[in-house]
């Protein structure tokens, strides 16, 4: 493979509903590929477009395209490619880091993570104790009771992770994608069955992540419309710190 060619694919934790691939993997798999062609500028920010549902059993090429490298910012294009078709692309900027002004949100309370139930017990899956992020309910699970557009939830890896930053950065991808667009679902529930599919995802980076402990996620969906709904949110650590900034539109349809 040429330095800005990386193959990847589903493996265990990448397969959604309908066999389609989980849009979180695409994303983290992006997030890798383009880490690896940028030396010494952490990540500061990525926006990218869901264009077509990947499938699971199929290998995916990321293809990265250089289109800045400047003495304090670096950024780059990926694109996804599966059976010749153009299934996701994502713009990344990296940024060397400098002094300047600094505030942050405060963390919102939480109940601890160990006396929270796990997210995919409670949906009846039998093997949640193998899923890849373990999931943590703070707030009630979404049901088909409509609930207010807000969401609380603890994430982690489950499993020990490499000490590589890039992996604990991508993974914290990927479980972005986890409950984001569920929160625009709750308060419609009760009217009928929904489905949806993420269509853009932006992220910032505030903080590098240690994705072997837990991360709170608070999300929000401030509206929905036009068969979309958006949703936003924010990773803290457990010291309070916010590492991540989070903004996703999907589509959201009564079946």
């Amino acid at each position: 493979e040429s330095p800005d060619v990386f193959t990847g694919g589903a493996g265990e934790g990448g397969i959604g509903g309908e066999a389609r691939l989980f849009g979180g993997l695409v994303a983290a798999q992006a997030v890798m590929a383009v880490q690896r062609t940028v030396e010494d500028f952490p990540l500061h920010s990525l926006h990218a477009y869901f264009l077509r549902p990947g499938r699971a059993a199929k290998e995916i090429a990321y293809h990265v395209r250089a289109l800045k490298d400047g003495k304090n910012f670096a950024a780059r294009q990926v694109e996804a490619w599966q059976s010749g078709q153009c299934i996701f692309q994502l713009t990344a900027s990296f940024h060397r880091g400098e002094r300047g002004p600094a505030h942050q949100p405060v963390m919102p309370s939480a109940a601890p993570p160990e006396e929270c139930p796990n997210r995919d017990r409670l949906r009846g899956r039998s093997y949640w104790q193998d899923m890849p992020i373990d999931v943590r309910m703070v707030t009630e699970i979404t049901a088909d009771v409509s609930l207010p557009a807000e969401q609380k939830v603890w994430l982690k890896a489950n499993g020990p992770l490499p000490e590589d930053p890039r992996i604990h950065l991508a993974l914290m991808v990927y479980a972005s994608d986890r409950c984001l667009l569920d929160t625009a679902f709750r308060p419609h529930v009760s009217e009928g069955e929904i489905t949806g599919a993420s269509l853009d995802h932006s992220m910032w980076f505030h903080a590098a992540p240690r994705f072997d402990d837990w991360l709170l996620y608070h999300t929000q969906s401030p509206v929905a419309g036009q068969g979309r709904g958006l949703a936003n949110g924010a990773l803290y650590d457990t010291g309070g710190n916010c590492l991540a900034t989070i903004a996703q539109e999907g589509s959201v349809r009564f079946r």
